[in-house]
């Protein structure tokens, strides 16, 4: 189990799963979060965007899932007929659910003694055909059991699907492979079923298929704190010397350049209230830290009055505790301020010396990102929600909520989904790829992590279906 794991992540790091995308400078339409990029200096920009790309699973989410799935497992394997035979990871459909689940099954040990076979269905898209998926999983899960139990009667398997979105289409024949996995596999005591979804994948198939029937356990990954996202973003903040601001209000609005993160609109009276009570109590915090400090000196980086730990505070609250969205406002919010000194302009010109341009050495290229702090720092502001478009129509809506369905999907998949044609889809899409609301990656097309938090109210409040009630 723990190669195949393995061999998953990997493949979903190097060649699917990204944090951030990255747009050139001279790029005219730089959208969210890569606009934070355009303010830095290419080589640390290039530098931060790899390091953000590389960052492991949220240990936290992984060691939810790590947890009752070992636990489960283990029950399992001691005794097949009487224990729980499946469980099901459920996340928000814009995290990395497998990503999640390749890491806490690469930790997961199983003596070699119990004859249990893994079958893992590592694909990494929907098969192009949607009346063909229960054929091609059928086919996948099938291959290897009947030689398996010839060879050992009485063996285990184990069978891992690690994306279950990529297993049916809202369609009249792209449900065809989840009847598949209840007639056949769901209550098979020799096969322990481990399943990732999205919670809105998740709460459709239980509504129309009474899924959940079918499964044992559901596990759902958590909302992360902002100390647990702290810790997993420090790595960061220690590599590139990065500052925090101050939250109060009467502190930034001293500075000219801070007044276009005070977003209020009259048109949107919910969200202008949540900003204002923010605000008030940013401004109440700072005003706490302050008479602390006249008292005791200097604060803790660490107290829970800090600019740091008001800056992860603030960020759980508004990306609804979810890792991905988290670290997209993160970068979003970075900037980067010059003070005099010659060393920023010898990073930007290119005119290292020697030794500073020895990037193969880890320890020299943080080395340098560290120099040049001294001359410009990189300083986090108070993370914001981006707005989503004014005008988004009905059509558009129901277009976003299929995504949000299923994870991402193609343009074909997705007009099918619809029941539109591909090329009124396609049309509709790039607009909605050019205001930043969704993303491209060659024909894959998913809703834009960032703008999660404030689509998900909006189509809860359009009565779509998000979570259980």
């Amino acid at each position: 189990m723990i190669k195949k794991a393995s061999q998953l992540r990997d493949w979903l790091i190097s060649k699917r799963f990204f944090r951030v995308g990255w747009v050139a400078k001279d790029n005219p339409t730089v959208r969210e979060p890569e606009e934070a990029f355009s303010t830095l200096p290419d080589e640390i920009a290039e530098k931060l965007h790899q390091v953000v790309n590389q960052l492991p699973a949220n240990p936290f989410e992984t060691q939810a899932v790590l947890d009752p799935l070992e636990s489960a497992i283990a029950q399992w394997v001691e005794d097949p007929t009487s224990a729980e035979s499946s469980i099901v990871i459920t996340a928000q459909p814009v995290s990395p659910v497998s990503l999640v689940l390749g890491e806490s099954l690469s930790q997961i040990k199983i003596e070699e003694n119990h004859q249990i076979a893994i079958e893992l269905v590592d694909w990494i898209e929907r098969p192009p055909h949607s009346d063909r998926i229960r054929e091609k999983l059928e086919k996948r899960l099938t291959s290897a059991q009947p030689k398996h139990q010839e060879e050992q009667p009485g063996a285990k398997q184990i069978t891992i699907i690690p994306n279950l979105g990529w297993c049916f289409l809202r369609s009249a024949r792209g449900l065809d492979g989840i009847d598949y996995l209840q007639d056949s596999i769901m209550n098979d005591s020799s096969q322990f079923v481990v399943i990732g979804c999205g919670q809105i994948g998740w709460e459709y198939l239980k509504s129309t298929l009474k899924l959940q029937a079918y499964c044992d356990q559901v596990v759902h990954l958590p909302e992360l704190t902002g100390k647990q996202l702290q810790e997993w973003i420090e790595p960061i903040v220690n590599k590139f010397d990065i500052q925090f601001q101050d939250a109060a209000l009467h502190k930034r609005l001293s500075d000219s350049n801070q007044l276009e993160d005070i977003q209020l609109s009259i048109k949107k009276p919910i969200e202008t209230i949540s900003e204002i009570t923010q605000e008030a109590a940013a401004t109440a915090k700072s005003s706490l830290r302050s008479a602390k400090e006249a008292l005791d000196g200097d604060a803790d980086d660490d107290d829970d009055t800090s600019p740091k730990r008001e800056y992860f505070n603030r960020l759980a609250e508004i990306s609804n505790g979810v890792s991905i969205v988290a670290i997209q406002l993160f970068v979003k919010s970075l900037r980067y301020q010059k003070t005099a000194g010659p060393n920023l302009d010898k990073i930007q010109s290119g005119e290292q010396n020697e030794q500073e341009r020895d990037l193969n050495s880890e320890e020299t290229s943080d080395r340098t990102l560290k120099d040049s702090s001294k001359d410009a720092q990189i300083v986090a502001q108070i993370p914001k929600l981006p707005p989503l478009p004014e005008d988004l129509s009905q059509s558009d809506l129901y277009l976003l909520y299929s995504l949000m369905l299923h994870g991402d999907l193609t343009i074909k998949a997705l007009a099918e989904s619809l029941g539109d044609a591909p090329q009124i889809v396609n049309n509709q899409v790039q607009v909605l790829r050019k205001q930043g609301i969704i993303e491209q990656k060659g024909s894959i097309v998913k809703p834009n992590p960032i703008h999660y938090p404030k689509l998900k109210r909006e189509l809860a409040n359009n009565n779509f279906i998000i979570e259980a009630s």
